[in-house]
């Protein structure tokens, strides 16, 4: 007991729940959402999406709670079209805003409704017309209050510091401990920063399938929503944070997003543990800090989606079967295992982490040559696997091998050539002078394999920051990943490889095969994206710091490999904060 005042996770934890309530106190918060429709009125939560009539109108009124007087904007999403807003009985002119905009919708000013308001409750309506399919709107209020944006601070710091105390177990150095404050610092902002609608692919069917499970209690057909077709176990595993959410005020999306920015702190951890165990000194420090500040790590913290859990188990798998080889404990096998099991059953990507873990059962077992002496801990590893394997199997038969099984519904606008130049082929001068790829038109990469998994594996499928600044730093960080790859072949081919820089290679090779199955089974821009294989960074980034600082080396490479790791650290930085200024 006296240990545990001691701890400074214990302080941490308390500090981080007293901000939390000041901030949940006076967060700016849409309150008491009512759906009109002719004469019937509906309590509704938000985002608001159902079937409407062409050309139906409908309105939506609510309450926007301010304890704080905060002043505060508006983001309003409208499916199709908002008509008209009244702020407290007063009407708002939409003459300038881009009204019929369901992607990122307009942006209410605090200028504009504050004279409308009084007190800290104000009442909005909107009415707004469907023109066509699906109908509805999201509301999400920013607020800048100095107070609650310290408390937001506040929060990071503190689970940065508690996430810090928990790696020092794991005999991280400084500069390990470092990179986890700041990974967790740039993971605090892109949550607080970023709509759950912003930089995403599929969010609402992600959604829908959550509140299937939350409605029904049970798991939904493959034809009951866009994304059901999905592997249910990252989707039960949201529910408690979609219902917690809901019960203390706040958007059930919000939840959701806390549960992907929990897993993503989970992944920095567990990714800069890994590469502890195949560098040290310099190499170490330059893999630590790409894997903290590469760009689409930063971006799929906040999201909503399968991929995230699916990494996590993945470098969890990684982690155990790592372990089990050096030490032959049956313990990291069952952990391993169970990670796998979890995968595959989180996303198809996860026929990988099975693979893998079957290695590492084979790998472990014959360098202990415990044979005729098992621990009993590995035999129940063994039978577990064997079971996983079984029912793996088992699935697989049953199943009709389509393991996208809304192919068939992509736009064909997305769809792209699948010969062999598609995937040989190296677009250069594409790749250096477009920022960005565009996975709907011919001349961004898209044509080419290598070409949108490279760009993806950097900006995702967005023009992340469309300015010339923004496009400015997406070149150069263009320019230093062709860097980052000469020197990790280069530190790849003057390393002297043991077991695990094989199983490494192992997986990094494995990863790109499926992404290339993927593009080629399914020829749509959208089968090329690197963020189904994103912890192949990790089979990347070691031998990028061997690259760049190994014995032997002249010192002009090392400066030239330094000079290339800090343009793309520096210009990863800037881009980021640039997406939200």
């Amino acid at each position: 007991m006296k240990n545990l005042f001691k701890s400074l996770e214990l302080y941490c934890v308390i500090g981080i729940l007293i901000c939390f309530g000041i901030l949940h106190y006076g967060q700016v918060r849409v309150e008491n959402i009512v759906l009109h429709q002719g004469l019937t009125e509906s309590l509704i939560i938000l985002p608001l999406s159902q079937s409407m009539g062409v050309g139906e109108r409908f309105s939506v009124s609510f309450v926007v709670s301010n304890p704080l007087n905060a002043p505060y904007d508006i983001n309003i999403i409208p499916d199709d079209c908002a008509e008209s807003i009244i702020v407290n009985g007063n009407a708002i002119s939409l003459m300038n805003y881009d009204r019929c905009n369901f992607g990122k919708g307009f942006w209410l000013k605090d200028s504009v409704t504050s004279p409308h308001r009084v007190g800290n409750r104000t009442l909005y309506e909107i009415n707004l017309m469907n023109k066509g399919g699906i109908a509805g709107i999201n509301i999400f209020p920013k607020d800048y209050s100095t107070l609650l944006f310290f408390m937001k601070l506040m929060i990071a710091i503190f689970t940065g510091l508690t996430m810090a105390s928990i790696a020092k177990r794991f005999k991280l150095n400084r500069f390990l401990l470092l990179c986890i404050l700041i990974g967790v610092f740039l993971r605090f902002a892109m949550f607080y920063a970023m709509p759950y609608t912003q930089f995403t692919m599929d969010v609402e069917g992600h959604l829908s399938y959550i509140q299937y499970i939350v409605d029904n209690h049970s798991i939904p057909d493959a034809k009951d929503c866009w994304t059901c077709y999905h592997p249910p176990v990252y989707y039960t595993s949201a529910v408690p944070s979609f219902l917690l959410s809901g019960l203390i005020g706040y958007a059930s999306s919000s939840g959701v997003q806390a549960f992907s920015l929990a897993l993503s702190i989970f992944l920095l951890l567990c990714g800069l543990i890994i590469l502890k165990k195949f560098v040290s000194g310099i190499p170490l420090q330059i893999a630590a800090i790409l894997w903290t500040v590469w760009p689409t790590l930063l971006l799929v913290a906040p999201r909503i989606g399968n991929d995230q859990l699916f990494y996590a188990l993945h470098v969890a798998c990684l982690l155990a079967g790592f372990n089990y080889i050096k030490n032959g404990k049956g313990l990291h096998l069952i952990i391993a295992t169970t990670s796998a099991a979890l995968a595959v059953w989180t996303k198809s990507t996860g026929y990988i982490t099975i693979g893998l873990v079957i290695l590492f059962a084979f790998i472990g077992f014959v360098k202990t040559n415990q044979l005729h002496r098992p621990y009993k801990t590995e035999i129940v590893g063994w039978v577990l696997l064997s079971l996983v394997f079984i029912g793996i199997v088992a699935g697989h038969l049953s199943h009709d091998g389509n393991f996208v099984a809304n192919a068939s519904s992509l736009n064909s606008s997305l769809r792209v050539g699948n010969e062999a130049k598609n995937y040989l082929y190296f677009d250069l001068k594409s790749f250096l002078t477009e920022p960005y790829t565009n996975g709907w038109a011919d001349g961004f990469g898209r044509e080419y394999f290598l070409n949108y998994a490279l760009k993806s594996s950097l900006f995702g499928e967005w023009k992340l920051v469309n300015t010339s600044t923004g496009n400015t730093l997406a070149l150069l960080m263009s320019l230093s990943l062709l860097g980052l790859i000469i020197f990790a072949i280069r530190g790849w081919w003057k390393t002297k490889l043991d077991i695990y820089h094989w199983i490494l290679f192992i997986q990094g090779v494995a990863f790109l095969a499926a992404l290339a199955y993927c593009r080629y089974k399914y020829p749509y821009a959208c089968s090329n994206d690197f963020r189904y294989i994103m912890p192949a960074l990790l089979s990347f980034l070691p031998y990028v710091g061997l690259g760049v600082n190994q014995n032997g080396f002249s010192l002009k490479w090392k400066i030239l490999g330094m000079i290339t790791v800090m343009v793309f650290v520096v210009c990863s930085a800037m881009l980021m904060s640039n997406i939200f200024s």
